[in-house]
């Protein structure tokens, strides 16, 4: 009784930054890569690399000032051993180890907007979105094949709780000499376990990806030794030979659209699976391909729609946490970068399932443009006699998106005392209406 008493007093003082780090705090309590440091400790440090994702500085040297003039508490900070701790093997380990700590709160959590929520058949698949990101070069990188090259980065996000991985960063030339990596070349290289996205054993992993991921030889490899199967788009230079149809309910009101869904060879001799799928908005034709032949087309069809999720978490992290230049020139620095950002992100879906299930707050003026989205293109795919595919119009909203508005508030509170209702009463009419 006395310790529930305690934490409902904490919870009565607690700050935004309380709650806002409480999931990190809880994550490097545990976590195997801790050391002690008294220069800088890794709690000072992983709050750091967090808020120079959050707070946008002009670089790295405006960071460590901003720290010593508002933020007291982490006077260990310096530029050198800021910089220091980035090159850092040990740090990223911890970094990394972190992430996937937050990574499994973020699934816990509960998640009324789940889009595949009621869809039985993917009981069985944890269903993850990847794809590569660029940022600039940073001031001090070298120069590869006569002139500096950005750094591509390969994220996944699982597209039922949005929590975001970092797979690894494109190294020119580690393999071939060539001067840039390509997607492919950098997921063949990853074992199969970091593809499986730390899911448990006898869970499949269905991964969406853009035409870039596309190596049948590859892909029979992931599935029959791992687990994993893939869904993209098919090229359209590709010459797949039609070898037979497959079979679908076509009174599943999911599978409007479907076209045709056939199994199809190459010259490779694999055979794939595609779905031929007609938009009903724009009427416009896609066609898929996948080594998955158990799932419903339309639902296929559904899963790599919401492969846009996380080009969404892309943009927003280049033009609303103005993340778009390397901080570092190392390969340690730039997959430390990485993951800072993934442990940004997921601490603010980790804030939101608290807003949600604690204040019954969701951000209403976002999910209303979207509602009214969803209505527009319905009336327009009715109009041209198209029914829709009806998990469009089924499932629950959410926004992958957070409002300027919430993130210039989280900005303010972060670096003021105020209490946590307060800053929530603050907060409540910004998520109702655009200022």
């Amino acid at each position: 009784m006395r310790a529930m008493f305690r934490t409902m007093e904490k919870l009565i003082h607690a700050t935004v930054k309380d709650r806002f780090f409480s999931p990190l705090k809880d994550a490097l309590e545990t976590a195997t890569n801790a050391r002690r440091c008294d220069k800088l400790p890794d709690w000072d440090f992983l709050r750091a690399g967090v808020g120079r994702c959050i707070q946008t500085p002009a670089s790295g040297r405006a960071w460590v000032q901003h720290l010593h003039h508002f933020l007291s508490r982490c006077a260990p900070v310096t530029v050198t051993n800021f910089f220091t701790g980035l090159r850092s093997g040990r740090r990223l380990d911890l970094v990394r180890e972190v992430n996937e700590k937050l990574v499994a709160q973020c699934a816990q959590q509960h998640n009324a907007a789940d889009p595949f929520f009621g869809c039985s058949e993917l009981d069985d698949f944890a269903v993850w979105a990847a794809d590569g990101h660029y940022h600039q070069c940073s001031t001090h990188d070298a120069q590869v094949g006569g002139r500096k090259r950005a750094p591509g980065h390969l994220f996944a996000l699982n597209l039922r709780s949005l929590a975001l991985r970092h797979l690894d960063v494109a190294r020119p030339g580690l393999r071939d000499g060539r001067k840039k990596e390509h997607d492919i070349s950098v997921l063949k290289r990853l074992p199969a376990s970091m593809l499986r996205m730390g899911e448990p054993k006898g869970k499949k992993v269905l991964m969406v990806y853009d035409p870039a991921v596309i190596d049948f030889g590859q892909w029979y490899k992931w599935k029959k030794g791992s687990g994993i199967y893939i869904l993209t788009r098919e090229k359209k230079n590709m010459k797949l030979q039609v070898i037979g149809e497959h079979e679908y309910d076509r009174s599943d009101p999911r599978n409007n659209g479907i076209v045709a869904d056939q199994l199809a060879g190459h010259s490779k001799g694999r055979t794939v699976r595609r779905i031929t799928y007609t938009d009903p908005v724009s009427g416009k034709t896609y066609r898929f391909i996948t080594n998955e032949i158990t799932l419903p087309p339309g639902l296929l069809a559904y899963i790599y729609r919401k492969r846009w999720d996380i080009e969404k978490v892309f943009d927003e992290i280049k033009n609303r946490m103005n993340e778009k230049k390397a901080w570092g020139k190392t390969d340690e620095a730039k997959c430390q970068q990485a993951n800072f950002i993934c442990l940004t992100h997921n601490l603010l879906v980790l804030l939101e399932d608290i807003l949600e299930a604690e204040e019954g707050m969701l951000d209403n003026k976002v999910l209303r443009r979207r509602r009214k989205r969803i209505r527009d293109q319905a009336a327009k795919a009715e109009a041209a006699g198209r029914p829709m595919n009806s998990l469009l119009l089924s499932r629950a909203a959410r926004a992958t998106q957070r409002s300027v508005q919430f993130l210039r508030w989280l900005r303010h509170e972060l670096l003021a005392p105020t209490s946590w209702r307060s800053a929530v009463a603050c907060l409540r009419p910004l998520m109702e209406n655009y200022l």
